[in-house]
């Protein structure tokens, strides 16, 4: 230590960094590459340098300047440096066989003790010490001397995050340092100001006509989104911390109109975004267009995040999240691949309005209908069902089902309680009651496979192995049931807790997902987040009991929880491994096995253009009140009826006086489904149709009830006298499904 303290306050001399950091810059390449521990190059004099900056910056009155200029030579040798991967990775790709004929694979690999050096040098310590020195010299953010200490810093940490294994250095930037808060002051100084301030060139690494916010989101968009990550609910809503509510929403358009900027009109060059296995294809060539393309990815992740936490509780109105320029133009391209508005579907769906991602997610399952249009038509799959066994006799028969298959109509004849073949023809409209009776039979927490949340949501049944010896393939099964209701476009009420419709987009879910299962263990985890004594001395240990129908069995956190005991040090991780046990671990068999079920109908990319939220309401539609005005518009008629005939008068006055349950019940009786089409009832096919029964208005054809054919979306509605006689009739149709003719 005592040759290394000589070194950074004298052989380190203030000026010979100064200057080293305007010598290195773009001639990095003239050192030699460190290929043995006889040539030493780039790697060597970054190991070493990093050794004594620890020591200079832990010094009291360590110069701003030379915390610059120390970020300066870190920033420029640590480009030169291939990345340097962590343990995860590198076994993940040791598992991959690699082409030894191609020249693009070979790669420099630096010696592992210079690798070990850098790793060690660039630190949480050497970050805190260094981003405090630079922000410690600011005085008000905005000026010259903020501009220069932000450069400086988010230049190292831009390479840094490219370099260095990340998991090594986010938490101390998120929670030991000022940088998400200064950050956010330039930047919304910046935004406010309609000027952003552009870095110094030796500093940032990019052409001084690159936009001024590139390099700020680079680095700002990674580091929150990781504090978002262990945020709890009440620090952001409640406390709003670290970031004011009234931040967010204007952080929200930032994004929303860099990212728009990045995507749509001034995209990067088609080449920026392949994936190659050189970093120089991509940073050192071009490094303007690598760093376009890593914050379009950065910040279309946080702002993916922040509509989740949007979600959860809303603090913006949603639109906020949506591009000013989404026309007809773009979604008419959106469909095609290849295209950029596509791409931008791919990347930042949010950024186009629900009711239009609804209609591209129709185009995609309307396309996929027409090529296998021969084969549904003529294949049709004809099942037997008794309405006693409808899930028994489901499960039987569609799990025999091909993907194929699946994707062909589906007919229904019900068998009832007396072994009778009910009366009907399907042409539709049985099979949309099949669907939703048999979804309310399987997802009915009786039967075992699913639980429910305290707010009545569905997820599946930890314990469901317990009830079910097949439990594994009845979710299979479950899966593909749910994916062809969306397939056909028929809506169910089944209302799915958050966190496992997370598991339809392969998304794990954290701690801030947790009150949805288990409000009272989220608050017992809060506690121990914020507990000022000495947690060791509650006698927590990093073990979980878990309880199923009566049967208790304890699982370890860690390899050897049962002897590790939580204290502040650890309490994080372990309020961590909890959620996760309980979010993610407990469920995965039975999520996988849905998935798999489900994907073999609606493929992964359909999916990825709807968040949770929007997913619920692909899957049941919208829990507001029937659109009485909008199905009248469109309505057609038939049998002598008009839009103006008096009995039609009476029939939409009586409707609009239904409350919302008998209304969805109408609803059902005349379309087979209690919810109509999502984008409204325009797109009802048929659309829906008045037709009059009995050929006169004699009192026997007036005591007639209304019937309805399903599969046409059609009532036969007599020309009832009066009000009241009108009321009195469809009351009792809906109510007893009587006249309920589904063919």
């Amino acid at each position: 230590m005592d040759v290394l303290q000589v070194f950074s306050t004298q052989g380190l001399s203030q000026h010979y960094i100064h200057q080293m950091s305007l010598c290195l810059q773009n001639h990095t390449n003239l050192l030699p590459s460190d290929i043995s521990a006889e040539y030493p190059g780039y790697a060597c004099l970054l190991g070493n340098i990093l050794e004594a900056a620890g020591v200079t910056l832990s010094q009291p009155a360590c110069p701003f300047e030379m915390a610059v200029d120390l970020a300066a030579v870190s920033t420029f040798l640590l480009e030169a440096l291939p990345p340097i991967k962590s343990s995860s990775q590198k076994a993940k790709e040791a598992m991959i066989e690699e082409d030894a004929d191609s020249a693009d694979d070979i790669q420099i690999v630096l010696d592992k003790d210079l690798e070990r050096q850098i790793i060690t040098g660039i630190d949480s310590r050497f970050l805190l010490q260094l981003i405090n020195v630079l922000f410690g010299g600011i005085s008000a953010v905005g000026d010259d001397r903020s501009v220069v200490a932000i450069g400086a810093a988010c230049a190292l940490l831009h390479v840094t995050f490219n370099t260095l294994p990340l998991e090594r250095v986010m938490t101390v930037l998120a929670y030991r340092t000022e940088l998400v808060r200064v950050l956010w002051e330039f930047m919304k100084n910046c935004h406010d100001n309609k000027r952003w301030s552009s870095l110094p060139e030796h500093l940032s690494l990019l052409p001084g006509d690159s936009p001024g916010w590139l390099l700020p989101l680079a680095v700002f968009c990674p580091v929150y989104k990781h504090m978002l990550m262990i945020v709890d609910n009440e620090e952001f809503y409640e406390q709003e911390r670290p970031l004011s509510l009234r931040d967010i929403r204007s952080l929200i358009v930032i994004l929303r109109q860099a990212l728009w900027q990045l995507l749509w009109l001034n995209p990067t060059a088609p080449n920026a975004s392949a994936k190659t296995t050189s970093r120089e294809n991509t940073s050192k060539q071009n490094p303007n267009e690598s760093i376009k393309h890593r914050v379009s990815i950065v910040a279309s992740e946080l702002l993916s995040q922040l509509q989740d936490w949007n979600n959860r509780r809303e603090f913006t109105p949603p639109s906020d999240f949506h591009a000013d320029g989404v026309d007809d133009f773009f979604i008419s391209q959106a469909v095609v691949d290849g295209t950029k508005a596509n791409e931008i579907m791919k990347l930042a769906p949010f950024l186009i309005p629900f009711t239009s991602r609804v209609k591209i997610f129709n185009s995609q399952l309307v396309a996929v209908k027409q090529r296998h249009g021969p084969h549904g038509v003529f294949a049709r799959n004809r099942f037997t069902i008794r309405r006693d066994r409808i899930l028994e006799d489901a499960y039987n028969q569609m799990s025999a089902l091909s993907e194929e298959d699946l994707r062909g109509l589906i007919r229904v004849t019900f068998v009832n309680e007396l072994g009778v073949e009910e009366a009907g023809i399907d042409g539709g409209g049985i099979f949309k009651d099949f669907m939703e009776n048999i979804t309310r039979a399987a997802f009915d927490v009786q039967y075992g496979l699913f639980k429910e949340t305290v707010d009545h949501l569905l997820y599946p049944n930890p314990g469901s192995g317990l009830i079910h010896e097949q439990h594994l393939q009845f979710f299979h099964f479950l899966g593909c049931l749910l994916a062809k209701a969306m397939f056909e476009g028929v809506l169910v009420d089944i209302p799915f807790a958050t966190f496992f419709l997370s598991k339809l987009k392969q998304k794990f879910n954290y701690l801030n997902d947790l009150p949805s299962l288990d409000p009272e263990l989220y608050r017992h985890l809060i506690f121990l987040k914020h507990y000022q004594g000495d947690i060791a001395g509650l006698e927590l240990y990093f073990v979980i009991v878990n309880n199923e129908y009566g049967e208790q069995t304890e699982e370890e956190l860690l390899p050897g929880g049962r002897n590790l005991r939580v204290t502040n040090e650890n309490v994080i991780t372990f309020i961590h491994l909890v959620s996760n046990h309980r979010l993610n671990f407990q469920i995965r068999q039975q999520s996988s096995h849905f998935l798999r079920g489900f994907q073999q109908l609606i493929q992964k990319d359909w999916i990825d253009m709807f968040n949770e939220h929007e997913l619920q309401l692909l899957i049941s539609g919208s829990l507001e009140s029937l659109d009485v005005d909008d199905l009248r518009i469109h309505t057609n008629y038939a049998g002598g009826y008009h839009k103006e005939h008096y009995v039609i008068d009476m029939f939409w006055d009586v409707i609009k006086g239904f409350s919302l349950e008998n209304q969805k019940k109408f609803l059902k009786f005349v379309t087979g489904c209690s919810r109509g089409p999502l984008l409204g009832f325009k797109y009802l096919e048929p659309l829906f149709c008045i037709q009059r029964a009995a050929g006169n208005a004699s009192d026997e054809a007036l005591d007639r009830l209304p019937t309805s054919a399903t599969c046409m979306n059609l009532l036969k509605l007599p020309p009832y006298r009066s009000k009241e006689q009108m009321e009195a009739k469809l009351l009792y149709a809906i109510n007893a499904e009587a006249g309920f003719d589904l063919s």
